[in-house]
This record gives C-alpha cells, sequence and structure tokens, in this order.
C-alpha cells in the first residue's frame, strides 16, 4: 500500500504513473493555494483539521480511507502536515508513507512495527492514544 500526506508529494508520484491508495491533501504549498493533485481517485473524504492538532474529525477521515474502497483521497480543510505521524501510525504494516520536507525533497518511511510504535508514541504524548 501506498500513502502521500501533500499535494506535491502526492503530484510528484501521480507523475511516476503511481496511484497512491490513500493520499492526504490541503490545496496548499508552502503556505500558498495550489491546485489540487489530478491523481485519480475513487472515494472522497473532507475533514477539518486546523494547523498543528489533529482533530478526531482528521483520525476518523484517515481511518475511513484506510478501511474503504481505494484510491482515496483525504481532503483536509485547514493542515495535514501533522497526518504524516497518523499515517504512519494507523497504515498496515508493510505500507510505504511518502511526505515532504520542504526545501530537502520527499521521505518515504516504511511502517514497520518500530516506526508504527514511534509515531504511536509521539500521538499519545499529544494526547492522542487508541490509534492502531
Amino acid at each position: 500500500m501506498t500513502i502521500t500526506v501533500g499535494d506535491r508529494v502526492t503530484d510528484t508520484l501521480g507523475s511516476m504513473g503511481r496511484t497512491p491508495d490513500v493520499r492526504v491533501v490541503d490545496g496548499v504549498e508552502r503556505r500558498v493555494k495550489r491546485a489540487a493533485p489530478t491523481v485519480p481517485y475513487a472515494r472522497l473524504l473532507r475533514v477539518k483539521n486546523p494547523a498543528g492538532t489533529l482533530t478526531v474529525e482528521a483520525i476518523a477521515g484517515m481511518k475511513k480511507a484506510f478501511l474503504g474502497k481505494k484510491p482515496a483521497r483525504v481532503q483536509v480543510e485547514g493542515e495535514e502536515d501533522l497526518m504524516a505521524m497518523l499515517a504512519i501510525a494507523m497504515a498496515p504494516v508493510s505500507a510505504i508513507v511518502f511526505y515532504g520536507q520542504p526545501g530537502v525533497g520527499v521521505v518515504a518511511v516504511k511502517a514497520n512495527a518500530i516506526a508504527k510504535s514511534r509515531n504511536r508514541v509521539i500521538l499519545a504524548q499529544m494526547g492522542i492514544k487508541g490509534i492502531h
């Protein structure tokens, strides 16, 4: 399974002929509005998630994206940056999560037991528990 978090990363994988199973986008790149990625999807989930937080709505949207028909797009009203941690923690083992690191490039994380555990610990420290 392939997951992308971020508009540019989603476009980049799409331009390489890869359609992410789950993608999380917000229509913003480096704080500037941009056109939505053109990578096709079968299901659209809309969530609200202000900057610097992970809302119950965003968590529920990610859960639905992983459980339902693919490819799925989670359209965030607000900011999707912290949702990369959520994606790693919730993704099936062996999934790859891609997200952008501004000024550097694309980061790829294999959602193995160590990465999932590490992200669950960070989320728990933020007060977000029970992520599987």
